[in-house]
């Protein structure tokens, strides 16, 4: 939402251009597919079958619909030119080294936790969300990638929990007196999120393995660690500089 342009350009062209050179060197490529090409779905849970309800227009159309083209481009180059793809649907993942100010619902809330300001949730906190730890992602498209599954798979935890049960639990593991605070519901947020995931279980003999709780607790641990660690060397995250091209003489 903050570069809808940059995103739009690394789902589509990035795609083209990756699918490009498996073709010209025979590789077998993974696409990072999303469960946000379901949109704000009116089917619960969401399978693969399910061709999904975006608003092609909307603030998050940039994404939705990028990845939505780079699916399509997989299986146009599939057909067409024998590429070998694998596309894995990729529900909410959390764990240890996510970036600290990526906005994600999972560090927002660790974050604000651990420095004592008030956890954010949009609108009443009722819509819901299925996070899976980061493991259980790796072991999911090692699977897939090993596999003879060429169709999309879903690979997520089908544990469901409301934004506002998700914000009391992370209070509760990181010990923090917190408020919650509500604030306006964004525009186009899902209102339910919950993967179906019996092909992975059936195709892949892949389902989550690790607790909630557990994974919750060791991205804590790595968020404490990293907010004591920028405070003793006095590091304040701050945005790259843009780069600036020097001129060069052009010899013709």
């Amino acid at each position: 939402m903050y570069n809808p342009i940059k995103t739009l350009k690394t789902n589509t062209i990035g795609t083209l251009n990756m699918l490009g050179l498996a073709k010209r060197v025979g590789a077998r490529l993974l696409l990072a597919s999303t469960s946000e090409v379901y949109g704000d779905p009116e089917v619960h849970p969401q399978s693969e079958s399910y061709w999904g309800h975006v608003n092609p227009v909307g603030p998050r159309a940039c994404y939705d619909e990028g990845k939505r083209v780079a699916e399509t481009m997989c299986y146009a180059y599939m057909k067409q030119e024998g590429v070998e793809v694998r596309v894995a649907r990729i529900f909410n993942t959390f764990g240890p080294r996510m970036h600290m100010n990526d906005g994600r619902v999972v560090s927002n809330f660790i974050l604000q936790a651990l420095q004592g300001e008030p956890l954010t949730v949009y609108g009443s906190g009722s819509q819901t969300r299925a996070f899976q730890y980061v493991s259980d992602l790796v072991n999911g498209l090692v699977a897939l990638m090993n596999s003879n599954v060429s169709s999309p798979v879903n690979l997520g935890n089908p544990e469901e929990h409301t934004i506002l049960e998700f914000a009391q639990l992370i209070k509760t593991l990181v010990g923090s007196g917190s408020e919650i605070q509500f604030l306006s519901e964004a525009q186009d947020d899902p209102q339910k999120r919950k993967p179906d995931i019996k092909k992975a279980k059936l195709m892949l003999g892949w389902e989550p393995v690790v607790p909630l709780e557990e994974g919750l607790n060791k991205a804590i641990h790595y968020f404490r660690k990293e907010l004591e660690y920028q405070a003793n060397n006095q590091y304040i995250p701050k945005p790259k500089p843009a780069r600036i091209k020097k001129g060069r003489t052009r010899h013709n």
